[in-house]
């Protein structure tokens, strides 16, 4: 499978992933082919992107790190126990106490998960509409923050009180306007200033009737902290943050940057972790080595050009090796002829890299002839 920008969607195309709407309805199903009626729809509901079944890969499974299930109920407790805090700020007690309930039952489902397949990497982004992107970024951030602390072997105690602060890091977005989360271009001072706000009322939400461990509170509250002192509410450095906090930060910067926004669309994989880099000294780099361990700079279904002259789509990656996934060849790069296919796995040669990623735009020619 890869993702495809709903832009370059064509009729015909079979879905690989199932797409839901913001309230959980399933729109489309795996295994359903692609009309421009849907296509029409989907550009319409401001689904940015999708997985679809790739002819040039067929075989190729790949897996979330979590399962579809826990993912969809996990996003429903953090988007139900916002939405009700929002709505009902007068009832908050209750509705902390509900939400740190049903969160914690999720929380435990997700970190059992993780548990079983501490080797698999992040192939997989999650889809979500802009609307929903509170509730769906929550869900991510805590994914990969668990998935982190556990490859740094952290205790299951700490892994469940650094889950429980991510799932709720951006719960003061909700005294943030709508129209300011989902502006479509740069925000002004007094906006910033509006949003850098959140993770203080976060805190300040979540410490009402001392339900939630103080590291989970530091973790709402710091995760816009910086290594270096250049982040917010405090301007905290170094070891005046929380190490849970450390990692809730960079994997909070990770999943912003893969994620379409109404002000851009999504940074591939590759320019994520790239950005990420000339940046290290923001972040506790054992966190950030950690966190990318699991995550392949080229996804499955990248297609990429090597340096050697050869091109052909990521057919598998490996925990440990995100510059180095396994290709499957299929042409040479500059002419785009085709060679008989065969696989490469880069994490056994030192002497070729890859140099170039495909636009989806530049391979047409490819599912044009295939189909």
């Amino acid at each position: 499978m890869r993702k495809v920008a709903t832009r370059m969607l064509r009729a015909g195309m079979e879905i690989a992933r199932p797409i839901y709407d913001s309230r959980g309805f399933l729109l489309l199903n795996r295994g359903m082919m692609l009309t421009r009626g849907y296509i029409k729809q989907l550009k319409k509901l401001n689904i940015q992107s999708l997985y679809v079944k790739d002819p040039l890969i067929p075989d190729v499974k790949v897996e979330d790190v979590i399962l579809e299930e826990t993912r969809q109920k996990a996003y429903f407790k953090v988007k139900d126990a916002l939405s009700v805090l929002k709505r009902q700020p007068e009832h908050r007690h209750t509705g902390l106490l509900s939400a740190k309930k049903e969160l914690s039952s999720v929380l435990d489902d997700i970190i059992a998960e993780l548990l079983e397949k501490r080797e698999l990497t992040v192939d997989l982004s999650d889809i979500r509409t802009f609307d929903d992107y509170t509730f769906s970024h929550s869900v991510n951030v805590a994914v990969l923050s668990v998935m982190t602390a556990l490859s740094m072997g952290m205790s299951k105690h700490e892994l469940k009180v650094l889950g429980m602060g991510a799932l709720l890091h951006d719960m003061g977005k909700i005294l943030v306007p709508q129209g300011i989360l989902n502006k479509p271009g740069p925000l002004n001072e007094v906006e910033l200033k509006e949003i850098e706000k959140h993770p203080y009322n976060g805190h300040v939400i979540a410490r009402e009737n001392h339900l939630f461990s103080y590291r989970s509170l530091a973790v709402i509250h710091q995760h816009h902290e910086r290594f270096d002192g250049s982040g917010y509410p405090q301007g905290l450095s170094a070891e005046e943050i929380d190490p849970l906090s450390g990692i809730c930060a960079v994997c909070d910067v990770y999943d912003a940057l893969t994620a379409d926004r109404p002000y851009r669309l999504a940074h591939p994989s590759h320019k994520a972790l790239k950005v990420m880099e000339d940046q290290k000294e923001r972040f506790f780099s054992n966190a950030a080595e950690a966190l990318f361990e699991h995550i392949p700079a080229y996804p499955v279904g990248t297609v990429v050009g090597l340096d050697s002259g050869l091109a052909g789509v990521v057919a598998e990656n490996t925990a440990g090796y995100p510059q180095k996934p396994k290709i499957r060849i299929l042409f040479e790069k500059e002419s785009f002829e085709k060679v008989s296919p065969y696989e490469m796995d880069l994490k056994e040669t030192s002497s070729t890299t890859i140099d170039y990623v495909y636009e989806e735009e530049e391979l047409l020619f490819l599912y044009l002839e295939e189909e």
